[in-house]
């Protein structure tokens, strides 16, 4: 066996680590390393926030249900702040053999306030946990992206009506056209980032429906957690009522994400793509403010 190789069998060295959320311990290093990936460092970076807001959501839903003491509540939310406040600090992050933040959460809560952390995760799987977070985190991506592209359109709308009588040649596969203005070239992307808009707002009312409730897939039987409350807590419009649906929609609402931002992106390309050829010493349409360009060492 070549030396630094993992020997797959009961003779290897197994990481103890802590139990897992799902009841494992002692899992392979390996099987970790790709369990894991990069779960642990998305959630540290980025996702956490989004996390404490659903756990909070469902601490209270927990505690309309007798589940929780309103006592047991206010322990939870103030831990759930305490981990806001060092995470925005830079100090919590999520390791990886704690797998993901729900995990890290969870380990703070309970060695810091005791059994009351393990109470938290009643009637909810990771399942569900992840499905909320990456729900809540898109809606603020889209929502993000709309605003920012709004707030270009109207630059870019002002700019152009003040360049409308400004002649320019228009261009076809990289030649000279037709004879049209300034105003008028920039005005296309205008129109272009004022369609983005409307398919933003598109995908935000599908986005906008919570999954947490729906557990691993089939809800919890037999708790009658208010799904519509938390929704409303968590600031969704609606709840995504059948539960087999919120896992079915997994990887379908991140495509429509990202589908509906890429317009964005894709016009945005284009119009950096006529910035280049425009700025060039051949055309010298346009030029930037030296604190928007820079040099080359070799020249």
């Amino acid at each position: 066996r070549p030396s630094g190789h993992f020997k797959v069998g009961n003779s290897h060295p197994f990481v103890a680590g802590m139990a897992k959320l799902w009841g494992g311990a002692g899992i392979h290093p390996l099987v970790e390393a790709y369990t894991v990936g990069e779960d642990y460092r998305i959630d540290s970076e980025f996702m956490l926030p989004y996390d404490l807001k659903a756990s909070e959501a469902h601490a209270h839903g927990l505690m309309n249900i007798g589940v929780l003491t309103a006592a047991e509540c206010e322990t939870l939310k103030k831990a759930l702040h305490e981990i806001g406040d060092l995470w925005r600090a830079g100090k919590f992050t999520v390791d990886r053999s704690q797998e993901d933040g729900h995990t890290a959460i969870e380990q703070y809560i309970t060695e810091k306030y005791g059994e009351v952390g393990k109470k938290i995760h009643t009637g909810r799987s990771r399942n569900d946990q992840s499905l909320t977070m990456i729900r809540l985190y898109a809606l603020d991506r889209v929502r993000e992206v709309r605003q920012l592209t709004k707030e270009l359109a109207d630059v870019a709308d002002a700019r152009a009506k003040s360049l409308d009588s400004i002649p320019m040649p228009g261009y076809t596969h990289m030649q000279r056209a037709m004879p049209t203005t300034v105003g008028r070239w920039l005005g296309a992307y205008v129109a272009g980032w004022r369609d983005v808009e409307p398919m933003l707002t598109a995908a935000e009312k599908v986005l906008n429906q919570n999954p947490l409730g729906s557990a691993a897939g089939f809800g919890i039987n037999g708790l009658k957690l208010d799904r519509a409350a938390t929704a409303e807590k968590m600031g969704f419009a609606k709840v995504q009522e059948n539960p087999m649906y919120c896992g079915l929609s997994r990887g379908m609402f991140e495509n429509l994400t990202l589908q509906a931002m890429s317009f964005a992106v894709v016009l945005s390309s284009r119009f950096a793509v006529d910035m280049m050829m425009f700025t060039q010493q051949e055309s010298a349409f346009v030029r930037l403010p030296d604190g928007f360009v820079t040099g080359s060492s070799i020249m």
